[in-house]
């Protein structure tokens, strides 16, 4: 599959477990940046998959799950969230905070 800087994607080997935008290549390795993970990292061109068909595909196995849970008060308790630390990367920052 042909891979271009700015591509979303998942690694193979790691079942996955973090969505990835393509931030550059060498021979046959790729360079990784977190989506919404703060991470670097590279792996193989052969270990790549385009998110979009993994996304989709989770979507429909979390949407079937959610119809059949119902929670109860009792079953879990609330704890306050706090900031502990304002990322540098302007990326993930547009994501995650609007300004009025």
């Amino acid at each position: 599959m042909n891979f271009k800087i700015g591509d979303l994607v998942t690694r193979i080997s790691y079942k996955h477990d973090v969505v990835f935008r393509i931030i550059g290549f060498d021979s046959n390795t790729v360079f990784l940046k977190g989506v919404d993970l703060r991470l670097i990292a590279d792996c193989e061109v052969d270990d790549l998959v385009m998110a979009d068909k993994v996304i989709d595909d989770d979507k429909a196995i979390i949407d079937a799950n959610v119809r059949d849970i119902k929670l109860d008060r009792s079953q879990y308790f609330y704890l306050p969230g706090k900031i502990l630390h304002i990322d540098g990367d302007i990326l993930l920052n547009n994501k995650f905070i609007v300004f009025i």
